[in-house]
């Protein structure tokens, strides 16, 4: 009885033992993966986007693209913002008052 005992203590710690050594080099393929995957791949295209954003372009912007002028008649974009905000309101355009415009220049594209 003694002896079973023994034995299955034997066979219990090896094979803990086993699990545990298999368990440590799984987390360490992991890892090993995960940093090369996810750290070192957009690092790697961070450092070739800095590159391209050094080296100036040859290419001119194209002038089919109009300027917008920095003054100009906004009346008409008051009455459509007016118009828009009493559509989704279905209410009338007389309890609103526009006090200010102030314009953005958020078209640009942002690297994040």
């Amino acid at each position: 009885m003694l002896e079973r005992i023994s034995e299955g203590t034997v066979v219990l710690v090896i094979g803990m033992v086993i699990v545990f050594a298999v368990l440590i080099l799984l987390w360490a393929i992991l890892q090993f993966g995960f940093k090369t995957v996810f750290y070192d791949i957009p690092n790697k295209k961070k450092a070739q986007a800095n590159a391209v954003k050094a080296e100036p372009k040859a290419e001119a912007v194209p002038a089919a693209i109009p300027e917008v002028k920095a003054e100009t008649d906004d009346t008409e974009l008051v009455a459509a913002i007016t118009a828009a905000i009493c559509a989704c309101l279905n209410t009338s355009a007389s309890g609103f008052r526009i006090k200010s415009i102030k314009r953005r220049n958020n078209w640009k594209k942002q690297n994040y």
